[in-house]
């Protein structure tokens, strides 16, 4: 393991311990425990295949994106890779997604910047839409959502601000000729000669998928299949709703406040969420709909326990397939080689 990846894995497991003490602080494990063992297991399981279906629409997605670098991508090459991806955020940070660039650009014969460009768009895609929908849920639950995590409100408006700035300025550079130009004669002028031209070919294949924004039937797929992943996503919270009987009157749009809340735990470089899933979820159950804190860590921990083991486990069995059909004869040496990138 180099020191970068390293050093990036120690202070994702900081940070998932530090959100685990302020979880647990306080929390009286032999009722914890009590109430978890009282969930209804079989409602778990149900909630992991949604879980798992989730995924598989963010793989019908992507592929609506990645008909821009290649016409036909294998359905089950885009999930595997999403799911190989989430397999290794599982364990450090932000690793996923170069392995799941490298791992498909390998399978689909593509260039590995233009699949980057892809997932880079995806997630443009993911913060627009959480930023509407957190400015919903803001709308609703301003006060309490405020006064229970005021940094919330904040957190919100930037992540609009900074996505809409991204997506402007993408946007621009792959889109708009003149704009385009410009950003190769820069290239052309602050990196060496004998880089240059392969440099600008990089930069190119990365902003080539961004040409979708000229596709009105493109967007329309990958707003619609955007839509029903944040659904499916709220289907996540709700469900497990039933595996508690304290929990069970709580509704879809009480799912939806929680979903929005603990949002914010995929975007800090925690493996998995952990700890600061475990956190928000708990104190939104808490502070919004009066669950006892031992059965609101229960679900918490349930919850996150079940999709990260079954993101493992179907992670796992795609990289092994994955290194035995690239003839890489381990998960680190297919790191390694990303590496060399």
């Amino acid at each position: 393991m180099n020191r970068s990846r390293l050093l990036r894995t120690l202070g994702g497991f900081l940070i998932a311990a530090f959100f685990v003490f302020l979880a647990f602080r306080g929390i009286s494990f032999k009722s914890l425990l009590h109430d978890a063992l009282q969930a209804n297991f079989f409602i778990l399981v149900i909630t992991v295949t949604v879980v798992l279906f989730s995924h598989f629409l963010r793989a019908l997605r992507w592929r609506v994106i990645l008909k821009e670098i290649k016409s036909e991508v294998s359905l089950i090459d885009a999930w595997g890779s999403i799911m190989v991806g989430y397999l290794l955020n599982n364990f450090v940070p932000r690793l996923g997604e170069l392995v799941r660039a490298y791992t498909t650009g390998k399978l689909e014969k593509t260039t590995v910047s233009g699949v980057f460009g892809t997932i880079v768009l995806e997630r443009l895609f993911d913060m627009l839409s959480a930023g509407i929908l957190f400015g919903v849920a803001l709308a609703t639950y301003n006060a309490e959502i405020v006064k229970a995590f005021p940094i919330l409100r904040w957190g919100g408006i930037f992540l609009i601000a900074c996505s809409l700035a991204m997506g402007a300025v993408l946007y621009a550079a792959a889109t708009m000729k003149t704009a385009n130009d410009l950003l190769m004669k820069f290239i052309a002028f602050v990196v060496p000669k004998r880089f240059s031209k392969k440099v600008g070919e990089i930069v190119g294949s990365f902003l080539s998928p961004f040409s979708i924004l000229h596709s009105p039937k493109s967007l329309v797929s990958v707003t619609f299949y955007t839509a029903l992943i944040w659904v499916v996503y709220i289907f996540t919270i709700y469900i497990p709703f039933f595996a508690f009987k304290t929990m069970s009157s709580l509704t879809f749009y009480d799912s939806f406040i929680i979903t929005m809340i603990t949002s914010i735990a995929w975007t800090l470089p925690s493996p998995g969420g952990l700890g600061v899933y475990h956190l928000l979820v708990s104190q939104a159950l808490i502070r919004f709909f009066a669950v006892s804190p031992d059965e609101a860590l229960a679900f918490a921990t349930l919850t996150h326990l079940f999709g990260y083991v079954a993101i493992t486990i179907v992670g796992t069995v795609f990289a092994f397939i994955f290194t035995q059909r690239l003839k890489i004869h381990s998960v680190r040496k297919l790191l390694e080689d990303e590496e060399k990138k």
